[in-house]
């Protein structure tokens, strides 16, 4: 008797053990596993930020000593600074006003009146063509595949060939694009070889001052008789703004003296 109630302790105990041994293969080398995983995760994700806060602050002191070097050579004028004249070669005068800012392409001017569409060549001569719509034009856009997008006041966008001024396609918008006319933008190294700096463009109501990016030194000033309504970006192939007096265009060389 005693022996069978051995027998059946020793079958208990075995059975635990191959059950445990299961449960464990299973689920908790499983769950050991995750955890494990987990606390490399962690691990991981707290060397990351350390490291991310570290090389930040070296950037930052770094950016503060480079900062406080350039403006150092500014002042002692460890370089020469260079000087920016700023040059009207050509001018058009058209008929009616001018009501957005000059964009261009690398062969015309496209300009805004009213309800009508000007496309102009570079040297402000010849009118390539031009356009009337039944509605008030706010906005235009160049677009790949030589087109450009045209905006109305009835939130219509009209597609056409910028070589041609026919219609591609239209399309009636839901709301009216907000239209931006900044009056500030910069010019980097990147973009005009020429320059030893980035210089800033700002335009009031009848001057266009260039100012350097690292001091807020001025290097050069247009100034016009007439109220400047308009300026264009910088157009990189003819070194040169546009801008825009009333209903007269006019051309602005950068003159660049080292």
């Amino acid at each position: 008797m005693r022996s069978k109630t051995k027998k059946r302790i020793i079958a208990f105990i075995m059975a635990l053990i191959i059950f445990s041994t299961v449960a464990y293969v299973f689920y908790g080398k499983n769950w050991l596993a995750e955890q494990q995983y987990i606390q490399r995760q962690r691990n991981s994700e707290f060397m990351k930020n350390e490291l991310m806060q570290k090389m930040l602050d070296i950037e930052k002191q770094s950016q503060k000593v480079f900062n406080e070097i350039l403006n150092l050579s500014y002042d002692i004028e460890l370089f020469q600074k260079q000087k920016i004249k700023l040059k009207k070669t050509d001018e058009r005068i058209f008929e009616v006003n001018l009501e957005q800012k000059p964009y261009f392409d690398f062969k015309n001017l496209y300009l805004i009146s009213s309800n009508q569409l000007f496309v102009l060549s570079k040297d402000l001569k010849k009118i390539k063509w031009d356009k009337h719509f039944g509605e008030e034009l706010i906005d235009i856009d160049l677009l790949d595949a030589n087109r450009i997008l045209i905006l109305t006041k009835q939130k219509k966008a009209i597609c056409l060939n910028r070589d041609t001024g026919k219609e591609i396609w239209v399309k009636q918008l839901k709301t009216l694009p907000i239209v931006k006319d900044n009056s500030i933008f910069q010019i980097s190294l990147n973009k005009f070889k020429q320059l030893d700096r980035s210089i800033i463009v700002v335009f009031s109501e009848n001057e266009i001052e260039l100012i350097e990016n690292i001091t807020g030194t001025s290097l050069g000033v247009y100034n016009s008789k007439n109220k400047i309504d308009h300026l264009s970006d910088f157009d990189i192939l003819e070194k040169c703004i546009y801008f825009i007096e009333g209903n007269k265009i006019s051309k602005l060389i950068f003159d660049v003296k080292s």
